[in-house]
């Protein structure tokens, strides 16, 4: 290479990378924002619970976990929806884009009506994990309050991702502000009680999320319809008009990519979901004490991945761009950018847990049965986030480079063949408690990192050799 072709490709390695990071920043700032605004809502229900005592934060964890599982499954089979909406737009085939919308409503709202169904079994499941049997009855009332608002999850979903790939996301961050608004004014009535209103405890702050969320379903699909350029994306156009059969046999077949890169991420954030929701078994078997740290514990990972959740959705918007317009190096460049600025946002974070533990503890609880054990806990989980948010990030940006299933299978290895059992061995073999099982979760992470990171090493190698 002679000096000025070095010039030349560093010029555009710098101007390329300043693009980046300020789209990256622009994109993940407000993502950022409305993906803890999401876990802000149960955030605020744990804090509010955890002035009611032990007992009510450990139904709400354990019937949570379900929810949570149900909820983030629904959200990753969803997910294709951004990665073909990318694509779409990275070819300029801004209708097409458009159409993946008006598929992905529908499909949304059967998805969520499915796991609502599933939610009303979960007394039997806790049953048969071995909970005790009012542990298990408050908890699955807290999965079914919580379930009701499922459906209009994946409204919301369907119309935020929308929105995103558009590159659009600040209406979505205002509305998730206005949802938290909203429980923020339920939580301590239904919680407490007031006037006529009984104290409801747990029940009251499911009650309180669900009723947010629906304000969230409906909203931001009244957005995307009456979105001001909507006639460029064909927004009220019937979705699949060309194709045969009846309506659902059309909507089933133009569906096909987006489900197939759904189904991928779907199961790969379930079995994530499931071996975090395995955990939270795990604890209730230690007792309520350990069930209600965990579940505190876990709300503030979840919290805190909600960051890296912003930048792994910035940054497979700016890969899928760049692969739809079949430009390799700009592909990988903008995988690593994302890898690099999540590092950093999850240093801080780990740096505020390690030096200013009694002030995150602090907000959680008072409870001077759960500070000694939530507080080193605290410590473990911001070391949990290095790993934890830069595997996500990967994993979506793997994803977006047309390589869905791969991740999947890296998942099934990090989280069921060595989260689950470890977390047993430590946990509950050991003596090790709740630490034990955060531990166990601190070593899948890295194990997931690794493996995603040689992935993605090797598609940026191979190029566009295949397709999903």
């Amino acid at each position: 290479m002679t000096e000025d072709a070095g010039i030349g490709a560093m010029e555009w390695l710098r101007t390329r990378l300043r693009r980046h990071l300020s789209e990256l920043v622009r994109l993940a700032a407000p993502v950022i924002c409305s993906r803890t605004g999401i876990l802000l809502l149960m955030t605020v229900d744990f804090a509010t619970l955890g002035r009611a005592g032990a007992d009510e934060t450990a139904a709400y964890a354990l019937g949570g976990s379900i929810f949570l599982f149900l909820m983030v499954t629904g959200i990753g089979l969803m997910h294709g929806s951004m990665v073909v909406t990318t694509h779409r737009l990275g070819e300029g085939r801004d209708l097409e884009a458009g159409a993946t919308w008006r598929r992905t409503v529908p499909l949304g709202i059967m998805l969520g009506g499915l796991l609502t169904l599933i939610t009303f079994f979960s007394h039997e499941f806790f049953l048969l994990a071995g909970m005790e049997e009012i542990l298990a009855y408050e908890a699955s009332r807290v999965s079914w309050l919580l379930g009701l608002g499922l459906i209009p999850t994946m409204i919301f979903v369907s119309s935020s991702l929308f929105l995103e790939a558009l590159q659009r996301p600040v209406p979505v961050m205002i509305i998730i502000a206005l949802a938290n608004g909203i429980n923020l004014g339920l939580d301590p009535i239904l919680v407490f009680g007031t006037g006529p209103i009984p104290a409801l405890g747990a029940d009251g702050a499911a009650i309180a999320t669900s009723i947010a969320r629906t304000f969230m379903g409906i909203a931001t699909i009244a957005y995307v319809w009456w979105l001001g350029d909507r006639e460029r994306f064909g927004i009220r156009q019937a979705a699949d008009r060309d194709l045969k059969g009846a309506w659902l046999a059309r909507l089933w077949q133009g569906s096909r990519e987006q489900r197939n890169y759904g189904y991928a991420s779907g199961l790969a954030y379930g079995l994530e979901s499931l071996s975090f929701a395995m955990m939270q078994i795990y604890a209730g078997w230690m007792g309520a004490t350990a069930s209600a740290v965990f579940g505190l514990g876990m709300n503030l990972t979840a919290l805190l991945f909600m960051g890296a959740s912003g930048l792994a959705t910035a940054t497979a918007v700016r890969v899928g761009i760049a692969h739809g317009r079949r430009d390799l190096a700009d592909r990988t460049l903008a995988g690593f950018t994302g890898f690099g600025v999540t590092l950093l946002l999850m240093g801080i974070f780990c740096a505020t847990m390690y030096f200013e533990t009694d002030w995150v503890a602090a907000f959680y609880t008072s409870d001077p049965i759960l500070l000694p054990v939530l507080l080193p806990a605290i410590v473990i989980i911001g070391f949990v986030m290095l790993g934890d948010g830069a595997q996500i990030v990967m994993s979506n940006a793997n994803r977006a480079a047309a390589d869905p299933w791969f991740a999947t299978y890296l998942n099934f290895a990090s989280y069921l063949c060595v989260q689950i059992p470890l977390g047993y061995y430590l946990g509950i073999h050991l003596e090790r408690g709740v630490l034990g099982l955060f531990e166990a979760i601190l070593i899948a992470s890295g194990v997931s990192l690794t493996l995603l990171m040689g992935r993605w090493i090797f598609l940026c190698r191979r190029g566009f050799a295949r397709t999903a």
